[in-house]
């Protein structure tokens, strides 16, 4: 890792230094159009973080016109040259003058940036993020502030995950009943699509058929086989359109084309996921229409009705995205997928010749650490992904939930397709935060404590081999309320008090996680019936209407004291006895935490801790032994509810590393 403006996240192509001194702090940069001069360049000019009373710097723009939307496949190449005299930022199109743009926001650290020349380009020209704004309503000034911070981070594609069980948030003209209480307005869409395209960000929708459709057979129960009541709960529901009804399918063909009118990107996304069998399986009228149209299961019936779902969105001129339950042997290839199921997902589809986009190790909502996601390049041979999926059991943070996740290797031998005379090409890959366990109080945090490590591997392929990443994502923690006024530390504290946590306890959350994969969503009863391949979602501990609103869902997936213990651990294991002393301070302050500072649900964490800053003081006088330290360590690394205590798996790590008094 270059030593030159190493927090840049995506880290650029190519970058060099440059003689001449930095580009001091605090200019005012003026910009000077030397070649397209828009609105849209003008305003991205105006949000770099600004220094109004700064002596003056020319900000030099040259680059050619755009249309008025981005397109996949756009240029966005850009050369950025910083030096004190001047900034410069060159591109062929506006698109790649918005991305020379963000990686200037970033450079404008509050301190003086380097003569420094940067080139840059994108490996993958599909760089999303899907938010589900169906189980939670995210409200229009959410979206604007996502879209901020994801031009940024040079992520170009919002999918809008706008329909499933619990609601329906788009506001149909035809059919205004299906629309839940809360939903979007025209001009708040309107005026969405114009704010993304201005930082050169796609909107594509999704409308989920012919399964997740719940909420559309409330409105409509005609468009279903048997009764649909409204349901908040999660997960799986038997409640689908029944594709042999002429209604359902001019229904579909109509709001589609509504659809077409508000997002006018190429894609629409038609859904497909998930799709329970039942009410097709045991409807004599359905069993009667598959046989008089050849179809022999379930499985083709609905890749029969996603073909005519595909032929309509094709007639509005636009591209059909489906997730990859849509593959099937008769889906026309022109039909693209978004492979969410494991790591043979993507090449099942391209193999089948479909466009891809890579979903599968991408789950924000997973809780997992950003490492974790950092391992699967959206392009990595399938035997390296599949690899890294089986590490993934061994990891030591995720020990609690490695049997669920073990669960999902069975996807590896679902059938595909056959092979296509022309495989498919990979569009590139979108994060996904499903919005179960995410409102709005809550978005910015489970999005940007680890999209930005995300969104350099969707521009760049990888992220580099011994990256310090956490260290880079604090950096950028620290900085994300100068780029964007999302300040992730502030809303934590706000969160974790209004959830009635004391100043004594404070170290207590610093130390705190999430459990990961499903295991706040399901709860032990669901999780344990998953795995035994009897789920009952029932017994699902949350439903739509569950406050989002304890310390648990405030909490970073990875705990705050994480990167400043391993900078400790590090250096007391090379010898650093300041770093000695300051890790003997962390501990004892966790062995003096007070019995009680907040929820009784963090009564028994605050235990854990405690006897964790024990057993660390032990070590550290020499009082403790490695077989004794470690048994200790093994038990404090459950978890405690829906808590885990993050400085276990680092301290265990040290623990193997360290030699202990007394042993050779």
């Amino acid at each position: 890792m270059t030593a030159l403006l190493p927090n840049l996240m995506p880290q650029p192509a190519r970058r060099a230094a440059l003689d001449g001194p930095p580009l001091p702090a605090g200019v005012r940069l003026v910009p000077r159009f030397d070649g397209a001069r828009s609105a849209r360049l003008e305003a991205a000019c105006a949000r770099l973080p600004a220094a109004p009373s700064g002596p003056p710097v020319p900000l030099v723009l040259d680059c050619g016109a755009s249309p008025a939307l981005p397109a996949l496949d756009d240029d966005e190449s850009y050369r950025l040259t910083i030096a004190a005299e001047a900034v410069t930022v060159r591109a062929a199109t506006e698109w790649g003058a918005l991305r020379g743009l963000a990686t200037l926001t970033q450079c404008l650290d509050g301190g003086p940036v380097p003569a420094v020349l940067i080139e840059d380009r994108p490996r993958f020209p599909w760089r999303g993020l899907m938010l589900d704004v169906a189980r939670h309503f995210l409200s229009p000034a959410a979206l604007h502030r996502t879209l901020d911070a994801m031009a940024v981070f040079k992520l170009n594609v919002l999918h809008l995950h706008l329909s499933d069980d619990q609601a329906f948030r788009f506001p149909s003209a035809r059919f205004p009943e299906l629309a839940s209480p809360a939903h979007y307005r025209r001009d708040e869409l309107d005026a969405l699509v114009r704010a993304a395209a201005d930082r050169g960000i796609r909107v594509v929708p999704e409308l989920d058929v012919p399964g997740h459709a719940t909420a559309w057979l409330t409105a409509r129960p005609e468009w279903g086989s048997r009764p649909a009541p409204p349901s908040r709960r999660f997960g799986v529901h038997q409640a689908c359109l029944d594709p042999t009804r002429p209604a359902v399918r001019e229904a579909v063909r109509v709001l589609f084309g509504e659809l077409a009118d508000v997002f006018p990107d190429a894609c629409l996304h038609l859904g497909g996921d998930e799709v329970h069998p039942a009410w097709w399986s045991e409807d004599e009228a359905v069993a009667a229409f598959m046989a008089e149209h050849g179809l022999a299961d379930v499985a083709a019936l609905q890749a029969w009705f996603t073909a005519e779902v595909a032929a309509a969105i094709a007639a509005l001129g636009r591209v059909p995205l489906g997730w990859d339950e849509v593959l099937h042997p008769g889906l026309p290839t022109s039909v693209a997928v978004q492979a969410w199921r494991g790591a043979t997902a993507r090449d099942r589809a391209l193999l089948a010749g479909h466009d891809c986009i890579v979903s599968a190790p991408y789950y924000l909502d997973l809780m997992l650490p950003a490492d974790v996601h950092a391992r699967f390049p959206p392009d990595a041979p399938e035997a390296e992904l599949i690899e890294q999926e089986n590490a993934l059991l061994r990891d030591p943070r995720l020990a609690h939930v490695a049997a669920g996740m073990a669960w999902t290797h069975q996807w590896r031998e679902v059938a595909g397709p056959p092979a296509a005379p022309r495989p498919g090409r990979l569009l590139g890959a979108e994060a996904c935060l499903w919005a179960e366990l995410v409102d709005e109080a809550v978005l910015d945090q489970r999005l940007w404590g680890r999209l930005p490590a995300l969104a350099e591997l969707f521009w760049s392929g990888a992220v580099a081999a011994g990256d310090p990443l956490r260290a880079r994502l604090d950096a950028v923690r620290s900085n994300l309320p100068r780029w964007t006024g999302i300040d992730l530390d502030a809303a934590l504290r706000a969160g974790v008090e209004a959830a009635g946590v004391e100043p004594a306890w404070w170290p207590l959350v610093e130390a705190l996680e999430p459990v990961k994969w499903y295991g706040r969503l399901l709860g032990e009863t669901a999780l344990a019936a998953r795995i035994a391949g009897r789920e009952m979602p029932q017994s699902r501990p949350y439903d739509a209407d569950t406050p989002l609103n304890r310390v648990v869902d405030h909490l970073p997936c990875e705990c705050r004291v994480a990167g400043r213990l391993r900078r400790l651990l590090d250096a007391e294991a090379a010898g650093d006895r300041q770093a000695a002393g300051t890790l003997r301070a962390l501990a004892e302050g966790w062995a003096a935490l007070p019995d009680r500072a907040g929820p009784d649900e963090l009564a028994e964490p605050a235990r854990a801790l405690r006897r964790l800053g024990d057993e660390l003081l032990g070590v550290l006088d020499g009082r403790s032994d490695a077989a004794a330290a470690g048994q200790a360590l093994a038990a404090l690394g459950r978890p405690r509810g829906e808590y885990l205590l993050g400085p276990v798996p680092l301290l265990a790590d040290w623990l193997a590393r360290r030699e202990l008094p007394g042993e050779s």
